[in-house]
C-alpha cells in the first residue's frame, strides 16, 4: 500500500484513516474476507428471471455476478477478458465504473425492457439491503439516472394490468394503465373475441412498456394475452391473484386522485367497472403509489374508450414501419420522419398520437387548420422552430420535481427562464393572427390558454427575482439571495470581512519571506483545503529557515502552506460557510415548497407546448418534403371513397438517391373496394400498398399528406398482413402466423376499414394458398365491403372481377428483353401479363442450362393448370381479359377439331404412304400458320 506523506489538515487525514480501516484484508483462500462472505451471500440469495438484473453498489463503483456479468462482458464490454472470479466458488464478477453503470441501466431499462435491482451493503455489516428496484413500465426510483442532465424524457414509460372474466358467455376484459410521468391512472372495459383482437388494439394505443398478470393463470386468454405481449415486446410481471382485489379500491383512490367531488371516489362512474377495478388495485399495489406521500392528491383517473381512436394492431405497426426498432435512427420510420419536435414534451405527444389516429372529423379538421397557418406562414413556422420551441424545458418533468420535492434551485431557474419567455411566444402568436383564415382557432388553443397561464405563473417569476441571487446565475451558482433574510444578510457581510483581510495576510508573508505578493507567492484556495499561500519548487528554499508557516504539501506545482493568521481566518470562514450553507438549504428548502404548488399551471402549460409543438413539426415536414404536402380533404366516416392523386410514400421519397414514382389510388363504394395488385418482385407492389395505408393515418393523424391531391374518407381502422416470419420456439409456423392474423382481420374489419394484404397464402402448397387467397378475397369484397389493397403472384385471383363488380384489377409494369428487366414502378389498370421470376433468376446469373429447363417446366406447368393455357398479352401491352382467353381457347379447340376430321377424312382414302405423310405436314402446317396460343399451349 502506498505510504502517505503528512498531512495537517483534518479531513484529508481522516479520508486517509477511513481508507486504512475499510482497506480489503486478502486471504490465500481465493480472495479476501468480504469478498468470500459476498460469494456466500449472493448463493443464498432466491433465484430471479433472466430479464432482471441485480446491482450492488460499493460506492466508487458497481458490481455485476453469475449470469448478470456474463451478460455485461458479452452485451455491454464485448469481452469476457473483463470478466473475474470470485472466492472458491468461482463466483463471475465483472466490475463497472459509474458511467458504464449508467449506461447499462438505461439499455436494460429503456431498450431492452429488462427489470433492474439495486444492492447496497448495511454500514459495518456484510448484510446487502434491496435499496432500489425499477422496471420498464416503473421508472420512478430510477428517474433521476435516466432523465438527468440533458439526458430529457424522450418518451414515457407506462405499465398496464389486466383481468379477465366471463360474463353472459362473454369473455369481459377489465384493464388499467399508469402513466407516473403524467400522473394518470386510466381504465377500460370491454368485450373481445378469441384473437384478443381489441385488447390487441387498446396495446398500441396506450403503448405499454409493462404487463401485470395474474400468477400461475393458464386460461386461455392469458396465454393468449402472454403472446400479444411478446409480439408488442411487452415485459410481463406476474403477480399474485390476491393483488386484483377491489377490496381497498375505493379508499385507495380517495388518496391518491385529484377529486372536486367532496363524495370521493365511490361516485366516480369509472369505480363501476368493476374488472378494470380489480386491474387497477394489483396496478396500485405494484407501483407502490401509496408509499409516496407526493403521490397523494395529484393522480386523474380517466376511462379510455378504444372507439376514439383508429384501430390498429401489432402488424399494422410494424408493416406500416409506425415507430422505429430500438436500433433504427432516421427517417426510416414514421415517427423518426414527423418527429422535428423541439421540446421533450413534443416527442412524447407525437410518439402517443402516431398510435392514435382519430376517428372525429371536428377534431382531424382542427389539426388541419392549424398545420396550414404555419405551412402559409413562413416566418411563424420558422420563428416556433428556430427560437422559441428549443428554449422550452421538459415543463411536465420540472412539475413532477416540484411536487416529489427533488427540485433544485437550478430547476426553478429554468421554469423561471421559460416563462420569461412566454410573452414574447403570445406576441408572436397575436401578431401572426392578425387577418389570417383560423386566427380564431390558434388563440382559442394557444394564445388565450398561454395568457392565462403567464398570468397565474407571474407570482413564480416574482419569487425567483426576489429569491435567487441573479447575479450568480452566471456562474452556474444557484444560491438565495443574502439581502432575502437577515440571518442569511449577516453571515454573508461577516464572510465578506473576513474575505477582504486575506489579500493583508498574503501581503504580511510576502513581507517576512522576502517574495513578491501575487507573483512569487500567491493566496488560492480549494474546496477540501480552505485558502493557503503557494509558492514554486524554485522558491521553496524562502521556507526552509522561516518560522510561523505550516507546509501542507509539497508537489509539482509547488509548496501549498498556511500561516497561523491565514489558518485561523479560514476556520472562522469554514464556520461561517457551514452556517450559511445551513441557512441556504433552508431557505432554499422552503422556497421549493412554495414553487410546488406551481405544479398543476406547468402541467397545463406543458400540454400547450407539446401540441404547439406536435402541429408545427407536422407543418415543418409537409413544407419541407421534396414535394411539399398537401392538405387532405376528409370526408366523414361512410361517405364517399378514397382518391389519392400522385400518391408517394414518405419514409421512402426522402432517402438518398431515391427519385420516387408517384401513383394514384381510387377507391369507390361501387366498383373500385378491392384492389388486387399483381406484377413482379422489386416492382413496388408492397410500397404501393403500404404508402396508401401510411397517407390515410397521416391524415388521420391531423398531418399534411405527400400527394398532388387527396379525398379520404374516415377509416375505423387499418389492418394489415404482410410477410410473416416462423416462430418455431412458440411453435408457430410462417402460414399459422398467417392465418391467425387474418382470421383477425376478417373478425375486426368493418365496411369502414382499410385492410392491406400482402402475398397471402405463400405458406403452403401453390392450391391451397390459392383457394384461400380466393375465399378470404371474396368474403372481404362481397361480404365485408372494406376498403382492402391485395398484392399477389396468385395472376388467376384477378378472374375475382369478372364476377365481383367491387374488384378493380391493377398492375405494376416492367420491360424485358433478352437479357434485362427493367421495373418502371409504374401501377395501371389491368392484369399483369406474365411472371417475370425467370428473369430474375437470369439477372442472378443461373446456369444458363437451369434458366432454360425452368422456362420449359414453366410452360408445362402452366398447361396442365386446370387443363387451360396461360394467354400472354399481345397489343400495347396490356394484358388480355378472361373474355379473349375464352376466345382463343375456343378457337384453339374448334383447329384442332377440324384437323382431326381433316386427318380422319385423309386416312380413308388410299394413298401411298409417302403422298399420305405429304399431306399429314400440309394439315400439320396449316394448324401452326394460324399462331393460336392455345393450340401451341397443347403441342409443347
Amino acid at each position: 500500500m502506498r505510504r502517505c506523506c503528512e498531512f495537517s489538515h483534518l479531513s484529508v487525514h481522516c479520508r486517509l484513516l477511513s481508507a486504512i480501516v475499510s482497506w480489503p484484508v486478502f486471504r490465500t483462500d481465493g480472495g479476501s474476507i468480504a469478498d468470500q462472505g459476498f460469494v456466500a451471500f449472493h448463493a443464498s440469495m432466491p433465484e430471479k428471471p433472466d430479464t432482471t438484473v441485480r446491482f450492488f453498489d460499493r460506492a466508487d463503483y458497481y458490481t455485476v455476478h453469475g449470469n448478470d456479468a456474463i451478460f455485461a462482458a458479452k452485451e455491454i464490454f464485448r469481452s469476457m477478458g473483463v470478466v473475474k472470479y470470485w472466492g472458491a466458488a468461482k463466483l463471475p464478477s465483472v466490475n463497472l465504473s459509474k458511467m458504464n453503470f449508467e449506461s447499462m441501466v438505461r439499455d436494460l431499462l429503456l431498450v431492452r425492457h429488462y427489470r433492474v435491482e439495486m444492492y447496497r451493503c448495511k454500514p459495518k455489516t456484510q448484510t446487502w439491503l434491496l435499496i432500489g428496484k425499477a422496471s420498464p413500465g416503473n421508472l420512478e426510483q430510477f428517474d433521476e439516472l435516466l432523465f438527468s442532465g440533458n439526458n430529457d424524457m424522450s418518451s414515457s414509460a407506462g405499465v398496464v394490468a389486466v383481468k379477465f372474466s366471463q360474463v353472459d358467455n362473454q369473455r369481459l376484459v377489465g384493464v388499467a394503465y399508469a402513466d407516473a410521468a403524467l400522473r394518470q391512472l386510466g381504465v377500460s372495459e370491454f368485450v373481445d373475441n378469441d384473437q384478443l383482437s381489441n385488447l390487441e388494439s387498446l396495446l398500441v394505443q396506450i403503448g405499454p412498456k409493462e404487463c401485470i398478470l395474474p400468477a400461475g393463470d393458464t386460461s386461455a386468454e392469458v396465454v393468449a394475452t402472454r403472446r400479444i405481449m411478446e409480439r408488442s415486446k411487452v415485459l410481463i410481471s406476474d403477480r399474485k391473484k390476491a393483488e386484483f382485489n377491489t377490496k381497498d379500491i375505493v379508499q385507495d383512490l380517495n388518496r391518491l386522485l385529484k377529486l372536486a367531488s367532496s363524495s370521493g371516489a365511490a361516485s366516480l362512474p369509472e369505480v363501476e367497472l368493476h374488472h378494470a377495478m380489480s386491474a387497477a388495485a394489483a396496478l396500485i399495489k405494484y407501483l407502490d403509489l401509496l408509499r409516496d406521500e407526493s403521490n397523494f392528491g395529484q393522480y386523474q383517473l380517466k376511462s379510455f374508450s378504444l372507439d376514439q381512436y383508429m384501430k390498429l394492431d401489432v402488424a399494422a405497426v410494424r408493416a406500416l414501419n409506425l415507430v422505429p426498432s430500438a436500433t433504427e435512427r432516421g427517417n426510416g420510420s414514421l415517427l423518426g420522419l414527423l418527429n422535428k419536435c423541439r421540446t421533450p414534451q413534443g416527442q412524447r405527444l407525437l410518439a402517443q398520437w402516431i398510435k392514435q389516429p382519430l376517428l372525429d372529423l371536428n377534431k382531424i379538421t382542427e389539426r388541419h387548420n392549424v398545420v396550414e397557418v404555419m405551412v402559409d406562414n413562413t416566418e411563424l413556422r420558422q420563428s416556433l422552430v428556430d427560437e422559441h420551441l428549443k428554449k422550452i424545458p421538459d415543463f411536465c418533468r420540472l412539475a413532477k420535481r416540484l411536487q416529489r420535492k427533488k427540485a433544485s434551485l437550478q430547476d426553478l431557474v429554468r421554469v423561471f427562464q421559460a416563462l420569461r419567455r412566454l410573452p414574447a411566444l403570445i406576441e408572436l402568436l397575436e401578431t401572426t393572427a392578425q387577418g389570417i383564415t383560423h386566427a380564431a382557432l390558434l388563440d382559442e388553443l394557444y394564445t388565450s390558454q398561454l395568457k392565462t397561464l403567464d398570468s397565474e405563473c407571474s407570482n413564480f417569476i416574482d419569487l425567483v427575482e426576489h429569491t435567487i441571487d441573479m447575479d450568480q446565475i452566471a456562474n452556474h451558482e444557484f444560491l438565495i439571495r443574502p439581502s432575502f433574510d437577515e440571518n442569511l444578510q449577516v453571515c454573508r457581510g461577516q464572510m465578506d470581512e473576513i474575505l477582504e483581510k486575506m489579500p493583508s495576510y498574503l501581503n504580511k508573508a510576502a513581507r517576512s519571506l522576502g517574495l513578491e505578493s501575487g507573483k512569487t507567492i500567491k493566496l488560492e484556495s480549494t474546496s477540501q483545503l480552505g485558502h493557503f499561500f503557494r509558492v514554486t519548487r524554485k522558491d521553496e528554499k524562502s521556507l526552509r529557515n522561516a518560522r510561523g508557516f505550516i507546509t501542507i504539501d509539497t508537489n509539482k506545482n509547488g509548496v501549498r502552506f498556511t500561516s497561523p493568521d491565514l489558518k485561523s481566518a479560514n476556520t472562522e470562514l469554514q464556520q461561517l460557510q457551514d452556517t450559511y450553507n445551513s441557512l441556504q438549504s433552508t431557505l432554499a428548502a422552503e422556497v421549493l415548497k412554495v414553487a410546488a404548488g406551481y405544479a398543476e399551471p406547468l402541467q397545463k402549460l406543458n400540454d400547450v407546448i407539446a401540441h404547439l409543438d406536435v402541429l408545427t413539426s407536422f407543418a415543418y415536414v409537409s413544407a419541407n418534403a421534396p414535394v411539399p404536402y398537401v392538405r387532405p380533404n376528409m370526408l366523414s366516416k361512410g361517405e364517399g371513397g378514397i382518391s389519392l392523386e400522385a400518391s408517394r410514400h414518405p419514409c421512402v421519397e426522402v432517402q438518398d438517391n431515391v427519385a420516387f414514382i408517384a401513383n394514384d389510388v381510387e377507391f369507390n363504394r361501387d366498383n373500385k373496394m378491392f384492389h388486387i395488385i399483381t406484377g413482379p418482385n422489386m416492382g413496388g407492389k408492397s410500397t404501393y400498398i403500404r404508402q396508401t395505408g401510411v397517407i390515410v393515418l397521416m391524415a388521420q393523424l391531423g398531418c399534411f399528406v405527400p400527394c398532388a391531391s387527396a379525398d379520404i374518407s374516415i377509416v375505423d381502422s387499418i389492418l394489415v398482413r404482410v410477410g410473416a416470419s416462423d416462430s418455431q420456439l412458440k411453435g408457430v409456423s410462417t402460414f399459422m402466423a398467417e392465418m391467425l392474423e387474418t382470421a383477425a382481420i376478417l373478425r375486426l374489419a368493418t365496411s369502414n376499414s382499410l385492410i392491406i394484404i400482402d402475398e397471402l397464402g405463400r405458406g403452403t402448397s401453390t392450391y391451397d394458398g390459392f383457394g384461400l387467397a380466393w375465399a378470404i378475397s371474396e368474403h372481404i369484397a362481397t361480404k365485408t365491403k372494406a376498403f382492402c389493397m391485395f398484392a399477389t403472384h396468385f395472376h388467376e385471383l384477378t378472374e375475382l372481377g369478372e364476377s365481383v363488380p367491387a374488384v378493380y384489377n391493377q398492375h405494376v409494369t416492367a420491360l424485358t428483353t433478352n437479357d434485362t428487366l427493367t421495373l418502371l414502378y409504374k401501377v395501371k389498370p389491368g392484369v399483369c401479363d406474365q411472371s417475370f421470376g425467370i428473369h430474375v433468376a437470369e439477372l442472378a446469373h443461373f446456369p444458363a442450362s437451369v434458366v432454360e429447363f425452368a422456362r420449359h417446366k414453366a410452360v408445362e406447368l402452366e398447361g396442365h393448370r386446370s387443363g387451360k393455357f396461360v394467354c400472354s398479352a399481345g397489343g400495347d401491352g396490356d394484358e388480355p381479359t378472361a373474355k379473349r382467353r375464352k376466345v382463343v381457347e375456343e378457337e384453339g379447340e374448334k383447329i384442332m377439331s377440324d384437323f382431326l376430321a381433316a386427318v380422319e377424312a385423309l386416312s380413308r382414302k388410299e394413298l401411298p404412304t409417302a403422298d399420305f405423310s405429304s399431306k399429314l405436314e400440309e394439315l400439320r402446317s396449316g394448324v401452326l400458320s394460324q399462331n393460336n396460343e392455345y393450340v401451341a399451349a397443347v403441342l409443347s
